[in-house]
């Protein structure tokens, strides 16, 4: 064979590859849900928690790119892991300020998180998207409240297995649009009590100084949504400029933020899998 044509099959590979994770980039990846199973390990967590699951998913997006049934499959895929708590972490429609849901897609969005099965409860943080305005903000909380989710805004609230034993979830406004506090909340809670700390944007994590955090779960960075080999992340906003995908070990707290469910500014993936998290709590 000439060099000529290895040099042209070469590239004609190049060429074939690259239309492969174009397509891939752009038709299945971010339809495709993934399960990442993280197991937490603390002596704090009490022994009436040992074992229980915590589902974390966050920006969903709906109403833009992802539709009912994809938001259906995300619901499904949750049930399916069998979680003791479920957590929201924001951004449940795409833009609504701009493109304000209608009374069908709100009720759709409603029906959809009411069918989301958590014995211990379903908890929620809002996102930047819906923090847009007064308008989005009431809506998508009272979408939240119907739908069984309880909506925390710079709160702690201890939750309990049977037992006197609890662990503490703090929800801390998104530092995007809202005014996360990273001091009242943790006042009651003490220096022996496991404390999950949950907010859509994971550079708030900066802001926590006390050492009454012990893992802190965000959303909003998408994972980077397209990532390329050299040049990193495309997707990297406001809010998630230090840290946007991916689990990080800070002074005194375990930060992990999750890539996400939906899509915003192009329906498209790369190397940041759309995904769930399955956390297992283990009392040491």
């Amino acid at each position: 064979m000439s060099k000529t044509k290895k040099i042209l099959i070469i590239v004609i590979s190049i060429i074939l590859f690259i239309l492969l994770c174009f397509v891939h980039a752009v038709m299945i990846a971010p339809k495709k849900l993934h399960v990442r199973n993280e197991t937490i390990s603390s002596e704090k967590i009490p022994v009436s928690m040992d074992g229980i699951q915590i589902v974390f998913f966050s920006d969903v997006h709906y109403n833009a790119y992802v539709d009912e049934k994809r938001f259906k499959a995300i619901v499904d895929l949750i049930n399916q892991q069998n979680p003791d708590i479920v957590l929201f972490g924001g951004d449940l429609f795409d833009h609504p300020a701009n493109r304000l849901p209608s009374e069908t897609a709100q009720t759709t969005a409603t029906l959809l998180l009411n069918c989301i099965e958590a014995e211990k409860g379903k908890f929620a943080v809002l996102g930047n998207h819906d923090l847009e305005s007064s308008t989005t903000a009431d809506m998508v909380e009272t979408i939240l409240y119907n739908a069984g989710f309880e909506v925390l805004n710079n709160q702690s609230l201890r939750i309990r297995n049977g037992s006197s034993g609890s662990i503490v979830l703090t929800g801390l406004e998104s530092g995007l649009l809202g005014h996360p506090d990273p001091v009242t909340p943790f006042d009651t809670i003490r220096s022996d009590d496991f404390s999950l700390v949950l907010c859509h944007t994971p550079d708030t994590a900066l802001e926590i100084t006390t050492s009454k955090a012990d893992v802190f779960l965000a959303g909003h960075g998408h994972g980077g949504q397209i990532v390329l080999p050299l040049l990193g992340a495309l997707y990297q906003p406001v809010g998630a400029q230090e840290y946007y995908r991916g689990t990080h070990h800070l002074d005194h707290m375990m930060l992990d933020i999750t890539n996400g469910c939906g899509t915003t500014k192009a329906d498209a993936r790369f190397l940041s899998p759309a995904e769930i998290v399955v956390y297992t709590l283990k009392s040491e």
